[in-house]
C-alpha cells in the first residue's frame, strides 16, 4: 500500500498500518485532520494520527469534530497537555457518563493555565502587545531623532569653522579696503558680502583677488559681478573647488576672467603692433604684456611693454588707436636712443651738477 499524492508531509506522522485501519472513503479526510493538528506540534500530530482511526471507525463525525476541537483547545494552552489529552479522550468518550470527557478537558485546561493566572496573563499579554505596538511606532521616530542629532552636530562643527573664518575676514578686510580705489568700493563690498554669506573661507580668498582685479581694471563692475556669480555656482557644488576658484587657483576661474575682460586684447593685435613698431624704429622690436613685466626689463631697445587689454574707449577702433599711440611712443624712444643713454655720455654736465650740489 502507498500513501499517494494527497499525503504530502503527513507521512511523517502516519504509519502505514494507521492508514490501513481507516475506511478507504475516509482516508483523505483523515490525512487532512492529521495534517491540520500537526501544525500545532509534531508530537501532537503523531498522537492524533494514532487515535483517529479508532474514532473514525465509529462513523460519528460529530464525535471526531468534538475530539479535534478539545485536543486543539488544550494544545494551544500547552502542547504537552494536548498530547496527553489526545491519548486519553477516546477512552473517556466510551465511559457511561457522557460529560466525563468534557469535565476532564475543563480540569486539564484549568490545570494548564490556572483561573486567576489566566486573567493576569491575559492582562499582561495585552499590555505587552500594546507596548510592542508603541515601540514599533516609535522606531522611525527614534531613527529620525538620531539622524537629526548627527546633522545638528555636523552643523555645530560647520558653525564653529564659519565663525573662525568670519573673525579672520574681520581682521583682513579693513587693510584691503584701504587699498581699494573708491570707485570700485560699492561693487567690491556687494560681491564680498555675497561670498561671505555662502562661505567665509572663500570670501577671504575672494577679498584679495577681487581687489587686484578691480584695481587693475581687469574686469568692470558688471564683469566682477558675473565672475563672482559663476564662482558661487562652483562653490555650491564643491566648497574646496569653489575656494580655489576665488583665489584664481583653477583653470575655469581664469577662463571666466578672460571671457569677461572688456576692451581690445593685446594678444589679438600684437603682430600688427610689432610690424608697426619695427617700421617706425627701424629695428626688430617685440611686443610684450605688462602681465609679463615681472620677468622683463621694461625699458629696453628690444621690446615695448603694453597693457594686456585696452579699455579706454567704448569702441574697439578707438582702443586700437590708443594701442598704436602707445606703440609709436615706445618705438620713438627706441629709435632716438632714449634707452641707450648713459651718464658717461655727458661727463661735463655730471661734474657741474656734482660741484654745484655736493661740494
Amino acid at each position: 500500500m502507498t500513501f499517494g499524492p494527497n499525503v504530502g508531509n503527513v507521512g511523517m506522522y502516519v504509519a502505514r498500518e494507521m492508514l490501513a485501519a481507516v475506511p478507504e472513503d475516509q482516508r483523505d479526510a483523515y490525512l487532512r485532520m492529521v495534517e491540520g493538528i500537526s501544525d500545532l506540534k509534531y508530537q501532537l500530530g503523531v498522537e492524533v494520527a494514532r487515535q483517529l482511526p479508532r474514532l473514525l471507525a465509529q462513523s460519528d463525525p460529530e464525535l471526531v469534530a468534538r475530539y479535534l476541537s478539545q485536543v486543539t483547545a488544550v494544545a494551544k494552552l500547552g502542547w504537552k497537555s494536548g498530547v496527553e489529552v489526545a491519548k486519553q479522550l477516546p477512552d473517556l468518550y466510551e465511559a457511561p457518563d457522557g460529560e466525563l470527557a468534557d469535565n476532564y478537558v475543563d480540569i486539564i485546561e484549568h490545570a494548564t493555565t490556572g483561573i486567576a493566572e489566566d486573567a493576569e496573563t491575559t492582562q499582561l499579554s495585552a499590555e505587552l502587545a500594546q507596548l510592542e505596538r508603541e515601540i514599533q511606532e516609535m522606531e522611525p521616530k527614534v531613527k529620525r531623532a538620531q539622524e537629526l542629532r548627527t546633522q545638528l552636530a555636523a552643523q555645530d562643527r560647520r558653525d564653529e569653522k564659519r565663525k573662525k573664518h568670519a573673525v579672520e575676514l574681520a581682521a583682513a578686510l579693513p587693510p584691503l579696503l584701504a587699498r581699494l580705489r573708491p570707485k570700485h568700493r560699492q561693487v567690491y563690498l556687494e560681491q564680498i558680502q555675497k561670498i561671505a554669506g555662502a562661505d567665509p573661507e572663500a570670501s577671504l580668498e575672494a577679498a584679495d583677488t577681487l581687489l587686484d582685479l578691480l584695481n587693475g581694471e581687469r574686469v568692470s563692475s558688471d564683469g566682477a559681478a558675473e565672475w563672482v556669480s559663476r564662482g558661487l555656482d562652483v562653490l555650491e557644488r564643491n566648497k574646496e573647488v569653489g575656494r580655489g576658484y576665488f583665489r584664481l587657483g583653477s583653470k575655469y576661474s581664469i577662463e571666466v576672467l578672460e571671457e569677461l575682460r572688456e576692451g581690445l586684447a593685446l594678444k589679438s593685435i600684437a603682430r600688427v603692433l610689432k610690424l608697426y613698431a619695427t617700421a617706425l624704429s627701424g629695428r626688430d622690436v617685440a611686443i610684450r604684456s605688462t602681465e609679463d613685466s615681472n620677468s622683463l626689463e621694461i625699458y629696453t631697445v628690444d621690446h615695448i611693454v603694453l597693457p594686456p587689454d585696452m579699455r579706454v574707449f567704448d569702441e574697439e577702433r578707438q582702443n586700437f588707436a590708443a594701442y598704436k599711440v602707445a606703440t609709436a611712443q615706445g618705438a620713438g624712444r627706441i629709435e632716438f636712443g632714449t634707452y641707450q643713454f648713459s651718464l658717461d655720455d655727458i661727463p661735463e654736465t655730471v661734474d657741474a651738477i656734482r660741484i654745484k650740489y655736493w661740494s
